[in-house]
């Protein structure tokens, strides 16, 4: 898909439906000055830039709290550029992405040199990277990494994505430590050594694959909950949630006053057990898509609340790692560019308002990862980030060329999905698809 880019300082966008986390949609007109939102009104007299958004929805860009991308070192996979191009094109602001890469971020060196690396894509493309760092060095559940020397270099978030922490004492260190830094733990909830594939499930049988249980998921959210009550002030946010008792236990810690969130992926959403194509490895992803009920569960959730936004979970690999058979290939699927397009066709169907819709995309996220007004919303006076999506149109099949992203590892080519994003709006840059 074609991206042009041009700049002004001072436009508007006129006649559009402007949907809010809020409030119901509205027609309206916005006013940018300088890169900020100057003016939201029905009408606002103006001379210069226009742009005509009728017939399209104005959403807040969206905040993922899960990307892989694959900075540094592991640029066969994804690169700051493809991946940020992928951002933008999936209508993201903002991103955090995950430190097991290559060297694994769980030092101030690496972070640094990370930061340095996607710097230019940042200004390319507009989107802004946050940084998780490792909850332990080198990821091996051990001993942990520098917590104070990263949070004052900049790090929003802690996590060993891609491994739980399995041991129990680490888990109590880090909860201890985090009290008085106000930045969440973000668990990769699964205890090793199952050797799972694919959930329990039609294809699974078929193909006589280890089945992936839920148990090693859920029981290590169980034990994290037990000591998180020894620590009321450390916050504890479970990563791609699956299954029916983890959600459970999730809603049960949030109405005992725990600090814990929760987000769900987009495929989990999309997809059950009964769905998974045998020929398309990429439905291999960790945790697994399970079963209807564990589905309809995640949806129920999201809806109320348990769990609190959408993240992509965004786990690009090369062409080689999602080849042979589903015992080979590695655990992962894209997201960036799918999200929108999956909450869309929710939307569509009358499975989620608009406003819950830009909470879980939008609000919710920014609001978690503590970025200022104008991330996630819209507010006068404060950064401007939007993206203008034909929120009507008739669905269409998603295939591997409209990805952006350097891999092609899509568990959503070949599906019908709606919502063609037109143009994204990040300070003065105005960037249009064709």
């Amino acid at each position: 898909m074609p991206l042009n880019c041009q700049k002004s300082s001072y436009y508007l966008i006129e006649n559009v439906s402007v949907w809010s986390a809020f409030s119901a949609p509205t027609r309206m007109n916005l006013l940018i000055k300088d890169g900020h939102l100057h003016d939201l009104a029905p009408s606002i007299p103006f001379e210069g830039d226009r742009i005509d958004g009728r017939g399209f929805a104005l959403i807040p860009c969206g905040v993922d709290a899960q990307t892989h991308l694959r900075v540094p070192g592991q640029s066969n996979k994804e690169t700051a550029f493809t991946g940020l191009r992928a951002a933008l094109k999936g209508g993201y602001s903002a991103i955090l992405t995950m430190p097991n890469t290559s060297p694994v971020i769980d030092s101030l060196d690496v972070l640094l040199k990370a930061k340095e690396e996607v710097r230019q894509s940042e200004t390319d493309h507009g989107v802004k990277v946050l940084w998780s760092a490792a909850i332990t060095k080198n990821l091996d559940s051990s001993q942990l990494t520098n917590f104070y020397e990263l949070v004052d270099a900049g790090v929003a978030a802690f996590t060993n994505d891609g491994l739980g922490v399995q041991s129990n004492e680490v888990m109590d260190q880090a909860f201890s430590m985090l009290q008085d830094l106000n930045v969440p733990l973000l668990q990769h909830a699964e205890f090793l050594t199952h050797g799972g594939i694919l959930a329990p499930g039609p294809v699974q049988k078929k193909l006589s694959l280890t089945p992936y249980p839920e148990e090693v998921e859920w029981q290590m959210v169980e034990r994290d909950m037990s000591k998180l009550r020894k620590y009321p002030d450390a916050r504890y946010h479970v990563l791609h949630v699956s299954s029916r008792k983890t959600v459970d236990l999730v809603r049960d810690a949030k109405n005992e006053g725990l600090k814990v969130t929760a987000e769900v992926s987009p495929h989990h959403l999309y997809f059950n057990v009964n769905d998974i194509s045998e020929t398309n490895l990429s439905f291999k992803m960790n945790p697994p898509i399970r079963s209807e009920n564990d589905q309809k569960a995640l949806w129920d959730a999201l809806i109320d609340g348990a769990i609190d936004f959408v993240a992509t979970d965004h786990a690009p690999h090369e062409k080689e790692r999602k080849s042979g058979t589903f015992d080979d290939a590695a655990y992962g699927t894209l997201g960036l560019e799918t999200t929108i397009k999956v909450l869309i066709k929710a939307w569509q169907e009358g499975r989620i308002s608009s406003q819950r819709l830009v909470q879980v995309f939008s609000y919710n996220p920014a609001r978690f990862l503590k970025l200022p007004a104008g991330f996630g919303d819209f507010t006068i006076g404060a950064q401007f980030h939007g993206v203008l999506v034909d929120v009507e149109s008739s669905a269409t099949e998603f295939k591997t060329e409209n990805l952006s992203s350097l891999s092609k590892n899509s568990c959503f080519i070949g599906q019908s999905l709606p919502g063609i994003v037109a143009m994204a709006f990040h300070n003065q840059m105005i960037f249009s698809f064709d």
